[in-house]
């Protein structure tokens, strides 16, 4: 579906001009690649890479010309391939004919649990979520200055305050947050001492290379494995997002072997380092 995206940006902005069709059409300077015997024009082309890049032709690199082109070629390769599917799509606009076509190939409505209940399977590891804990730090410079923060916190003093007040983590002024975290995220001496912790608690003073640390759990989060029904619609949207992409490739492939797509470097207003195939004007007679 990533493809997609690309393709609606080119079709609706970018109306191809008429030009003379075959090889013949080569010989125009304006013609930059051909799609089987279609030409394409560079100031199509430069519309495109001005909607795509918010940049005219001229200003952008070789590199990001040639890459755009490819894209650019391919999308409308894709429209081409639409055009020219059988049955013929009913949809009125070229989006909803395209839309038709690439869920025709994708077999999007013949997704069944069974396709769901195997994709679910074989991915346990999305729907397996582990304990979290939610943790602060305070880096302090000795152990006694840990301990006396320590001491503060479980006298009622506002974590956030002390933090400011002593701590040399990086983000003390802020409280020293972590964000979460799984058990294997945390240094051994470190998980021992905070993972037995409820929220509130607190780790007594552990050292370390750079300070002496104390810790707060903020939150924890039990683990928990996301039921078959309840990743139903992520399986769904993800599944057809699948077979979409597949499907485009697929048809790419296909209308590659049909029609043949060539850049003219002779005409192309930058050096093409993009992997077109390069018609050659000498074989036009």
């Amino acid at each position: 579906m990533r493809r997609l995206a690309p393709l609606l940006l080119a079709l609706l902005l970018v109306a191809p001009a008429c030009a003379r069709k075959g090889p013949g059409a080569a010989q125009s300077a304006s013609v930059i690649a051909l799609i089987g015997d279609e030409p394409v024009e560079e100031e199509d082309f430069g519309t495109y890479v001005r909607a795509a890049a918010g940049a005219p032709l001229v200003e952008v690199s070789p590199q990001v010309a040639s890459s755009l082109l490819d894209q650019y070629l391919e999308e409308r390769l894709l429209q081409k391939a639409v055009d020219a599917a059988e049955p013929v799509p009913t949809g009125k606009t070229a989006t909803e004919r395209r839309r038709e076509v690439l869920a025709r190939l994708a077999r999007i409505e013949s997704i069944t649990d069974a396709d769901l209940k195997a994709e679910y399977v074989r991915q346990p590891e999305r729907w397996s979520h582990p304990p979290l804990v939610k943790l602060s730090q305070m880096i302090l410079p000795t152990r006694d200055a840990a301990e006396a923060a320590r001491r503060k916190v479980l006298s009622g003093a506002d974590w956030e305050t002390v933090s400011k007040e002593m701590s040399r983590a990086p983000n003390a002024a802020s409280g020293g947050g972590l964000g979460w975290l799984e058990r294997t995220d945390l240094p051994s001496e470190f998980e021992k001492a905070v993972w037995g912790l409820p929220a509130g608690g607190l780790t007594a003073p552990l050292p370390a290379g750079h300070g002496v640390h104390v810790f707060r759990v903020d939150e924890r989060a039990d683990g928990r494995v996301v039921p078959f029904e309840e990743a139903r619609p992520a399986l769904h949207l993800a599944l057809a997002e699948k077979r979409s992409s597949e499907a485009v490739a697929a048809l790419l492939e296909r209308s590659k072997r049909r029609w043949l797509v060539a850049v003219i470097e002779e005409h192309l207003p930058f050096p093409y380092v993009g992997g077109a195939a390069r018609f050659s004007l000498d074989s036009v007679p």
